[in-house]
């Protein structure tokens, strides 16, 4: 797709029908997938710690993969423990060592069985400097941006990075992650596909997180929102919470429904996570509730387009270098 340099042009929308004999490509590209990036770990050589994921459970490495050039990004995840995985660990094949005692209190350290506690790998080929950035702890930063600024700094930076979204277009045309929709709606102003995220292991029920992504290209984030698009909001949150109930039996009161602004991505999509889900938890200056936003245009058709917003932004991302250009953040 061609980068857009001037703010009033906008990206087309295009139609996504998926007849039968889309489906069975798209079904046969599944099963017969690429040749994987990494065949053995013994192939990775980390050259730098990237930083940790604030639940303690994800370590995020860059690196470089034997026979590949540029750089990679690797995350290491343990997976979550159920009561199934539990019972595994109780035999004599588990390591077992008292660490500490204190009257009623032992705490020990055990070391299940292989195959028992696996390690949940991503392998991210080649890493873009914007990946490894995001990855990578720095300071973040507190933004309180007015529309003036929006038009002026954001949007012509949203303009400039409109080629960076082909895994959600391949999601969206069935070329990709296919055995992880959970339902969509084909229609060229109102469709959408909810998907599993790839942080869920659509097992593990308290972790539950989807994104919703629109199949439209000219929305960005709740900036374009007004009220021509509360047909498709409603409709996209109605439909999404009755299919997450009938396929995984999570009731909508578990539900945290909601946009990030800004997002990790500008193509415009809502995340659907469990109120169990520490990393689905809503973060100020971050997180937007979708009923609020369907209040709020309700109330004004151009709420989002006028409203001053606050977001926080890391130190080294590419919008925080544009930002710096105007001096907007104040490091001091």
């Amino acid at each position: 797709m061609d980068v857009l340099s001037r703010e009033t042009e906008e990206v087309p929308y295009k139609k996504v029908k998926l007849d039968k004999e889309h489906h069975a490509q798209a079904t046969k590209a599944e099963k017969a997938p690429a040749d994987p990036v990494i065949k053995t770990m013994s192939e990775y050589k980390i050259t730098e710690l990237l930083g940790q994921g604030e639940d303690g459970k994800t370590v995020f490495t860059k690196g470089i993969i034997s026979g590949l050039e540029g750089p990679a990004v690797v995350l290491f995840e343990t997976n979550s423990i159920d009561l199934d995985r539990v019972k595994l660990f109780l035999t004599e094949q588990s390591g077992i060592k008292l660490t500490m005692n204190n009257d009623i209190f032992n705490i020990f350290q055990l070391d299940p069985p292989t195959g028992t506690n696996s390690i949940k790998t991503t392998v991210i080929h080649p890493a873009t400097p914007k990946l490894i950035n995001k990855f990578t702890m720095k300071p973040s930063y507190f933004v309180t941006e007015t529309a003036e600024m929006y038009e002026k700094i954001t949007r012509p930076y949203i303009l400039q990075h409109l080629d960076e979204h082909k895994w959600v277009y391949n999601v969206l045309e069935g070329r990709a992650e296919q055995d992880r929709i959970v339902t969509r709606v084909d229609d060229e102003k109102g469709g959408f596909v909810l998907a599993a995220d790839l942080k869920w292991d659509m097992t593990t029920m308290e972790n539950l997180y989807c994104l919703a992504i629109v199949q439209r290209r000219d929305l960005y984030s709740i900036r374009d929102l007004n009220q021509s698009h509360l047909p498709m909001l409603r409709q996209l949150q109605e439909t999404c919470l009755t299919a997450i109930k009938d396929k995984f039996r999570v009731p909508r009161s578990l539900l945290r429904v909601y946009f990030h602004y800004q997002p990790a991505y500008y193509h415009l999509h809502i995340h659907f996570a469990h109120i169990r889900y520490q990393a689905g938890a809503p973060v100020i200056g971050k997180s937007v509730a979708l009923n609020d936003v369907i209040q709020n245009i309700t109330l004004s058709n151009e709420y989002y387009k006028n409203a001053t917003l606050m977001y926080y932004i890391k130190d080294g991302h590419a919008l925080s270098t544009e930002l710096d250009k105007h001096n907007v953040i104040v490091r001091e």
